[in-house]
């Protein structure tokens, strides 16, 4: 039996729509072991348990990729990443399908064929890339093709994962985006993007504090996460370096430097009108990892 643990990831982050994702330390776990014919879901909600589950069609797909076949497989699920909310759970199901069908057929394991096959799978690279190579990634495509490049954040960098008791669906999101940006909209971001990579990787606090702004995707995005503006304002006044939405949300993701306040603005979301959950979170580094169960 094989256990493949995946950390969460938050795309997006500021000025970086669709290109920059960071991994984070809260994970999903699945095992995979071979039975005789057929498959089995263990461990994950009902609605998940049938034959669309990502984590098994992503493993069908790899399967058909790599031209192998399992006679019978059986799939556990521990899922600790909040889900529909931000924190790239989606993507966890497609790296660990992937992983799982490498691992049952002996296949060697190849990060960059597993990024194009999870990008097949999800789209774009930007949840999926860190999530297989962990700490911070720039990902695009060229000809088809993801290329991704890591990047070091530093380790005094603390993350608080801030989500409601609501969901902001991907596909509304993406209705919310405009067909067409201004040209001084696209430099605001494009300009920012590399700072953003160096201050991360540096410790630059006062640069970072300064250049995570985005025009393409939060404008728009930000009114569709009811008390955007409550929950920032909380946080600007206690503690943050920088703050963002994670993925297309409703997760908000506040960038501190001190996770000694993490309480003090978790008791402050107390006062407003829905219920705010809160994760304390550092980089992952290392990104997904095997663990061969004998």
């Amino acid at each position: 039996m094989y256990q493949v643990v995946v950390p969460a990831t938050s795309a997006n982050v500021g000025c970086g729509f669709d290109t920059l994702g960071i991994a984070l330390s809260v994970y999903n776990t699945f095992s995979f072991s071979l039975i005789e014919n057929g498959y089995t879901l263990e461990g994950c909600e009902e609605a998940f348990n049938n034959d669309d589950n990502l984590v098994y069609t992503s493993f069908n797909t790899t399967l058909a990729y790599l031209h192998k076949e399992v006679s019978g497989v059986r799939m556990h699920f521990d899922c600790q990443i909040p889900m529909a909310g931000g924190l790239g759970s989606s993507s966890t199901c497609v790296v660990a399908g992937i992983y799982g069908a490498y691992l049952l057929t002996n296949t060697t394991i190849d990060k960059d064929e597993i990024l194009t096959i999870a990008t097949l799978i999800e789209g774009h690279p930007d949840n999926v890339s860190p999530a297989i190579f962990g700490g911070l990634t720039a990902s695009c495509m060229v000809e088809d093709k993801p290329i991704t490049m890591s990047y070091d954040i530093d380790e005094r960098f603390h993350f608080l994962a801030i989500y409601p008791n609501f969901e902001t669906l991907t596909h509304e999101a993406r209705k919310v985006l405009p067909k067409s940006i201004p040209h001084e909209d696209a430099i605001f971001n494009v300009s920012r993007v590399s700072l953003v990579l160096k201050a991360f990787e540096d410790y630059r606090v006062d640069v970072l504090s300064k250049v995570m702004e985005d025009k393409l995707h939060e404008p728009y995005r930000k009114h569709l996460i009811h008390e955007y503006d409550a929950v920032r304002a909380i946080c600007d006044e206690i503690d943050s370096i920088c703050f963002f939405i994670s993925g297309s949300g409703s997760t908000l993701m506040n960038v501190m430097n001190d996770e000694i306040h993490h309480q003090r603005i978790a008791d402050e979301l107390k006062s407003l009108s829905y219920i705010w959950n809160t994760i304390s979170l550092k980089v992952d580094k290392e990104g997904v990892k095997v663990i061969h169960v004998k």
